[in-house]
């Protein structure tokens, strides 16, 4: 019988943290052409949405901005769980928008308004309108919460 070292299960374990690039602009990566233009070739029902890693104290999860206010992104948070904490259900979406399309994706169902400076990574996705309808109504409770507040002070 093989004996199972303690080293070995913190090893396993472990989060996989995400490879940087040390890619250096020149002007071959200057002149590509923006993800954008490919806006005319997606299906009626798809919206493009950009995405970002916002950092947390997990080393960051993916959030889609739907809104901007004062110097601050409104975006609601995905995960590939389907429930958050004690039976808190997630809002599945009908089609992962980092395009993986082996995982299934969630969004949360409380957006956030963070600094621009707590977000890294932006790359861009879509979402099915429908998925895209009911994570700005999300968005727009938090950024209603956010004025609120800003009112009171």
């Amino acid at each position: 019988m093989k004996r199972i070292n303690k080293k070995d299960i913190k090893n396993k374990t472990k989060r996989r943290q995400p490879q940087k690039t040390n890619e250096k602009p020149t002007e071959a990566n200057i002149n590509k052409k923006p993800v954008d233009e490919n806006i005319e070739k997606l299906p009626k029902n798809m919206v493009p949405v950009q995405i970002k890693d916002h950092k947390d104290s997990n080393g960051g999860h993916p959030h889609v901005i739907m809104d901007n206010i004062d110097d601050k992104h409104v975006s609601v948070g995905m995960t590939t769980r389907p429930k958050k904490g004690h039976n808190h259900p997630n809002y599945r979406l009908q089609n992962n928008p980092l395009n993986d399309h082996h995982l299934v994706s969630y969004i949360r169902r409380h957006a956030i308004v963070a600094p621009k400076k707590d977000y890294h990574n932006p790359r861009h996705g879509t979402m099915t309108s429908e998925d895209y309808k009911k994570a700005k109504e999300y968005a727009e409770k938090a950024k209603q919460k956010y004025i609120e507040e800003k009112k009171k002070k």
